[in-house]
């Protein structure tokens, strides 16, 4: 198929109710944020979730933080999988010993009827990994998982609906939080947060109470960040260097 995640808009353009998963063993037009492509290679997981009128508008940005959530519980009790290799880099991409795992794209659209559809993506690296990429990335088969996919999509789903059930729309956002920062990597670390326009290097210092990154600056000074790539100096910037030497 294309995408899960435009079979699932699709869906709901068409007047699905919502709580619909939609899976793939392949896509043709698999992307991530801001546009880029995703690789979409055989023997990987790709699974999209739909939601309708899920949280107020208001909440819907605590979104990546709370499925992030869901994945890295959901990893860490797969079959072989040791618990404390799973790690979440903000805002939600879920790494394995410090290499990417899982990456999750979430699209909202408001329909005509007026409802809020939220499609929730995620692409997981089960067998094979996509060569290129400007950071490290891994499988799971890599680091001991023995299952297959509908295994990892079982887990998935019954932890992506357990922490859906604790955000409660918004209302249980500080335990989600709470959660988090027990996966966080780099935090109280040194960090590079890349913008649109600009780099910023400052210290992971917190989450704010709406799941922004909080930047400590060479100054004291305290910055809030909703949107950005991060990297961890010292460690993934190391693969960025390699891999533009190649």
């Amino acid at each position: 198929m294309s995408s899960t995640n435009s079979i699932a808009m699709e869906a709901v353009r068409a007047g699905d109710p919502g709580q619909l998963w939609v899976t793939a063993l392949r896509q043709t037009q698999g992307r991530g944020r801001r546009g880029r492509s995703w690789v979409s290679e055989r023997g990987n997981l790709y699974a999209s979730l739909l939601l309708v009128d899920a949280a107020p508008l208001a909440s819907l940005g605590q979104l990546p933080l709370v499925i992030a959530l869901g994945l890295a519980r959901a990893l860490s009790a797969l079959r072989g999988i040791e618990p404390d290799a799973v790690r979440i880099k903000w805002p939600n991409d879920i790494l394995l010993d410090g290499r990417k795992c899982v990456g999750i794209l979430i699209e909202s659209e408001r329909l005509a009827d007026g409802r809020q559809a939220v499609v929730i993506g995620a692409g997981i690296n089960v067998a094979a990994a996509p060569d290129g990429q400007p950071y490290g990335v891994t499988t799971l088969s890599d680091h001991g998982f023995t299952g297959n996919l509908e295994d990892v999509f079982r887990a998935i789903a019954g932890e992506v609906e357990t922490v859906l059930a604790l955000w409660k729309g918004g209302r249980g956002f500080s335990e989600i939080r709470a959660g988090w920062l027990e996966h966080a990597r780099g935090l109280g670390q040194a960090i590079r947060v890349n913008l649109p326009d600009r780099s910023i290097d400052g210290i992971f210092h917190a989450l704010d109470p709406e799941g922004r990154l909080v930047l400590k600056r060479d100054d004291g000074a305290l910055e809030t960040h909703s949107a950005g790539d991060v990297f961890l100096l010292g460690e993934d910037m190391a693969g960025i260097i390699c891999d533009k030497a190649r």
